[in-house]
C-alpha cells in the first residue's frame, strides 16, 4: 500500500502535558545546545533573512517572512517557507516521548524520532512546510515512506484535562539520503515518519 492511498488513522488516546505530546505548548523537554544564523533572535523583533537553528533535544527560534529552519542533531527538521510568517514569531521544534502507535502493526513501522513543531503554522498558497529526517536507503523488506501526524480528535469522556487524538498519513518520499515531506501546514502536535512493511501486504 502506498503512502499517498493510505487512509487507515491510528487512534491514540493521551493526557494533555504528558509525553510531550497532544497540545499545541509542548511540556518541558531536555533542552541542548542550539545555535542560530540570520536574522535576530528568540525574543526580539522581526527577522529580516532567514534564520537557521540546531540543537540537541529542543531548539527554538524567531522567524519571520523570510522563513527559516529548525533542526535537531537527532536528524528532525522543519523548515518554514517564505510568506508563512507575518512579523516575528517564535518556534520550538522538540522530540517528544516515542508513540507506540505504531508499534502495533505488523505491516509499518515507525522511522527516526518522534517530535513537536509548534506553535502551528500554514504554509502560502503555492509553497509547502519541508519535513525531514536523514534515511539513507530502505532496509530490507520496508519502503513506501510516510508521515504521521496527530490530530486532535475532540475531549476524552469522564477525564479532567484529556484529550483524543489520533494520526493520520501524510505521504513523504526518498530524496537526497532523506526521509522528506511537503505539508500544507503544521499543527503544533506529534510526528513521525512511518515505513511500510513491504513483505508484510
Amino acid at each position: 500500500m502506498r503512502a499517498s492511498t493510505r487512509t487507515g488513522i491510528v487512534a491514540a488516546l493521551l493526557l494533555l502535558g504528558c509525553d510531550n505530546g497532544g497540545g499545541s505548548s509542548p511540556g518541558a523537554s531536555a533542552a541542548g545546545s542550539s545555535s542560530s544564523s540570520g536574522g535576530e533572535g528568540a525574543g526580539a523583533g522581526v527577522p529580516n533573512s532567514v534564520v537557521h537553528a540546531t540543537g540537541s533535544g529542543k531548539v527554538s527560534a524567531r522567524i519571520g517572512p523570510p522563513g527559516g529552519s529548525l533542526e535537531l542533531s537527532s536528524g528532525a527538521k522543519v523548515e518554514i517557507p517564505p510568506g508563512a510568517v507575518e512579523g516575528g514569531q517564535d518556534f520550538v521544534l522538540t522530540e517528544a516521548a516515542r508513540t507506540t502507535a505504531f508499534f502495533n502493526e505488523e505491516h509499518e513501522r515507525p522511522v527516526g524520532p518522534t517530535f513537536i513543531f509548534s506553535p502551528g503554522v500554514d504554509a502560502p498558497e503555492g509553497r509547502a512546510i519541508r519535513v525531514s529526517i536523514p534515511l539513507a536507503g530502505y532496509p530490507k523488506g520496508w519502503g513506501d515512506v510516510a508521515i504521521g501526524v496527530e490530530i486532535p480528535a475532540g475531549a476524552m469522556v469522564g477525564a479532567d484535562e484529556a484529550e483524543h487524538t489520533k494520526w493520520q498519513y501524510e505521504e513523504a518520499k526518498l530524496q537526497g539520503g532523506h526521509a522528506v515531506a511537503e505539508l500544507p501546514a503544521v499543527n503544533g502536535y506529534r510526528m513521525q515518519f512511518v515505513l511500510s512493511n513491504l513483505e508484510a501486504q
